[in-house]
């Protein structure tokens, strides 16, 4: 009978143990839950701050750039967390050359005006033409579309950097020369399309 007793008081004393045991367990998953939920809310607290900011930028740059948008000369969209703003060769340079012209400083200008007042972001300049060949005068100077559109992409950074001391760190340029294309390239329009350049104002990587 006492043997009976010690089994039962054994058995007793293991389920009492397995219910603390269970108890902090529990305990600690939901310490670990609401960890997780903290660090949810966190992340969409700041991703509605980000985009709350991208709004912010888009806004001004539209309304920076409302004349030329309304020309058709350059288009804003947002892409990605960024704001992309394509800009027509023809109102930046002049044929063949890659030499801001007064209008192109004047874009520029108001890019890099609005684009200070967000030091939190990166600045990519690209630079893209259509498929035809450089003109014999310029050969020397620019062999392919590549040389052409990255100066043209490198002539755009200088400027932001000399003009409004935008920080080089926040910049960037690159020239895709004829290879990405939005539109065909078989008529006239269609190139008009493909020349430009293409300011990317995103986060910082």
């Amino acid at each position: 009978m006492r043997n009976n007793w010690w089994i039962v008081a054994v058995v007793i004393v293991g389920l009492l143990a397995v219910g603390c045991s269970n108890k902090k367990l529990m305990r600690e998953k939901d310490a670990q839950i609401a960890q997780l939920e903290g660090q949810i809310e966190d992340l969409e607290a700041e991703n509605q701050a980000d985009k709350a900011k991208i709004a912010e930028l888009n806004e001004q740059l539209s309304s920076a750039l409302s004349e030329y948008e309304a020309k058709k000369q350059v288009w804003l969209e947002e892409k990605e967390s960024s704001s992309v703003i394509t800009v027509s060769d023809a109102v930046l340079f002049n044929s063949g050359s890659t030499t801001l012209s007064d209008s192109g400083k004047d874009v520029i200008d108001k890019i890099a005006g609005v684009a200070k007042n967000h030091p939190d972001r990166e600045i990519r300049v690209e630079g893209h033409t259509d498929n035809k060949g450089i003109l014999t005068p310029y050969l020397t100077k620019y062999p392919s579309n590549w040389e052409l559109a990255a100066h043209r992409a490198c002539a755009v950074v200088h400027y932001m950097v000399k003009t409004h001391s935008i920080t080089p760190e926040t910049l960037s340029a690159v020239g895709y020369g004829e290879y990405r294309p939005i539109a065909d390239n078989d008529t006239a329009e269609g190139r008009a399309q493909n020349r430009r350049v293409v300011i990317v104002i995103g986060p910082k990587r």
